[in-house]
């Protein structure tokens, strides 16, 4: 089965904005709740109500007073939803300045999740209905500048709310530290299909591979080597998963030339080997 990508091609402005306020659950025909993929940034507000869903085989809870942001290229299941009031927003990556997308590429987790105060939940609802007032009139004479403009403003909020938070779980680490960590996962975001080493990596971001791999760990608590492999084999779960592709042509496609070593790195990493993980997904 080919994992399906659902695409901002038809979207206008490249912004996709929506309210929410009625019950589904999986099996009822909610159009998202099918595994997919986007092309696009996905981000919800749910002021009131809950989400349960899966993000690269992984469970993600969304309840009151929470903000989510997931990146272009991961696959999306929504298992059930009680969305009682918020806003889900998609938006195309091109929309980003370079500074949005650098602080974007840069965040240490695979998802953005975090809580809101009331008072940040309120605002950003309130700022996301006079958006959705402008992205919903067809006569408004600048709606796709405005629209954008409005977009990016209101990312550039979410970051701000995120990095405080990100900030205050690292207080403990020095700001070159965390630069060059935010470095790397930038750089494994946006060049796992051609660099894959440790050393490729250092050599990118003008540091050697010992000083790259101690800073890493000592912010996050892993290597770099967790990081590419944890990266790689969660697009090997993907292709097991969604495509029709042999275990052996995953491998190849990931970069190994040695079946069985890619059976024992999938096995380390996911803790069964890629045979089982597919029978275990189709049944």
């Amino acid at each position: 089965m080919k994992i399906p990508v659902h695409r901002m091609d038809d979207w206008f402005s490249g912004v996709y904005l929506k309210p929410f306020g009625i019950e589904h659950s999986a099996g009822q025909g909610y159009k998202i709740s099918q595994p997919h993929r986007h092309d696009f940034y996905y981000c919800v507000l749910v002021d009131k109500g809950s989400i349960e869903m899966e993000v690269d085989f992984k469970k993600v809870r969304l309840i009151d007073q929470t903000l989510f942001l997931s990146y272009p290229g991961q696959i999306h299941q929504i298992n059930s939803a009680r969305a009682e009031q918020g806003w889900f927003l998609a938006f195309d990556p091109s929309m980003l300045d370079e500074q949005l997308k650098n602080i974007l590429d840069q965040c240490l987790s695979e998802i953005i999740l975090t809580p809101l105060s009331p008072e940040q939940s309120a605002g950003l609802c309130i700022f996301i209905d006079n958006l959705f007032a402008i992205y919903n009139d067809p006569h408004h004479m600048f709606r796709q500048a405005i629209t954008q403009s409005m977009v990016t403003a209101l990312i550039y909020q979410l970051a701000s709310i995120y990095l405080s938070m990100e900030r205050f779980n690292l207080i403990r680490h020095s700001a070159r530290s965390i630069e060059i960590t935010k470095a790397f996962k930038q750089a494994l975001r946006n060049n796992l299909k051609t660099i894959r080493r440790p050393s490729e990596f250092a050599e990118k971001m003008n540091v050697t591979t010992s000083y790259l791999n101690d800073t890493v760990k000592a912010v996050t608590g892993f290597s770099v080597s967790y990081y590419i492999q944890q990266e790689m084999m969660r697009e090997g779960q993907r292709l097991l998963h969604y495509s029709s592709l042999s275990v052996k042509e995953i491998g190849n496609a990931l970069g190994f030339e040695d079946e069985k070593y890619f059976n024992r790195l999938f096995k380390k990493v996911i803790g069964i080997s890629p045979g089982a993980f597919r029978k275990k997904a189709t049944n």
